[in-house]
């Protein structure tokens, strides 16, 4: 998967890649750091969100999971791997 990082001074300020499945419509998607992706995407199961996309590595990344609320806004959990480059 080609994946192209935004570069913001010293950081990421996102990241754009193709759609995987070409019958997906191109979106943006927020994603919010978290200390933990897995007990984070639990407690927003427990709090009524549907899972689209669990926990999943992105070896030596990280880790996300794509939800969307109750409320129907769909959103990213990240977790970055600490022994990954800033």
């Amino acid at each position: 998967m080609d994946y192209t990082l935004i570069k913001v001074g010293e950081g990421t300020g996102g990241g754009m890649m193709k759609t995987p499945d070409p019958d997906t419509p191109s979106c943006w998607i927020a994603y919010v750091l978290v200390d933990n992706a897995a007990a984070a995407t639990e407690k927003a199961r427990t709090l009524g969100a549907k899972i689209c996309k669990d926990v999943t590595e992105i070896p030596g990344i990280g880790w996300f999971s794509v939800i969307t609320d109750p409320t129907g806004a769909t959103l990213a959990l990240w977790q970055m791997n600490p022994a990954s480059p800033k």
